[in-house]
C-alpha cells in the first residue's frame, strides 16, 4: 500500500467513524477502531516507503461496507 493511499484511507475511515458512530453497534465500532489503530501503526513505521497490506485492506473495506449499509439502508432500496 502506498504511503499517501494509507493516509487517505485513515482519514476516510476516521471521518466515517466520526460522522456515523451513533449508528454503529459496539462490535462494529471496536472493529473500526482496531483497523484504524493498525493502519496508524503501519503509517508510523513506514516512513514513506511502500507498505504491505494483506488482510488489513479487506478489513477496512468490510468496515466501510458496514457503515454504508447502516447509514443508507441499502437493503430497503433493494426490495
Amino acid at each position: 500500500m502506498q504511503y499517501q493511499t494509507l493516509k487517505n484511507s485513515i482519514a476516510t475511515l476516521q471521518k466515517l467513524r466520526d460522522a456515523h458512530y451513533s449508528q454503529l453497534d459496539a462490535g462494529d465500532l471496536a472493529e473500526l477502531d482496531n483497523v484504524l489503530q493498525q493502519l496508524r501503526s503501519m503509517l508510523a513505521s513506514s516512513e514513506g516507503r511502500e507498505l504491505e497490506h494483506g488482510e488489513l485492506v479487506f478489513r477496512a473495506l468490510r468496515i466501510a461496507d458496514i457503515v454504508i449499509r447502516a447509514v443508507s439502508n441499502l437493503s430497503d432500496w433493494m426490495k
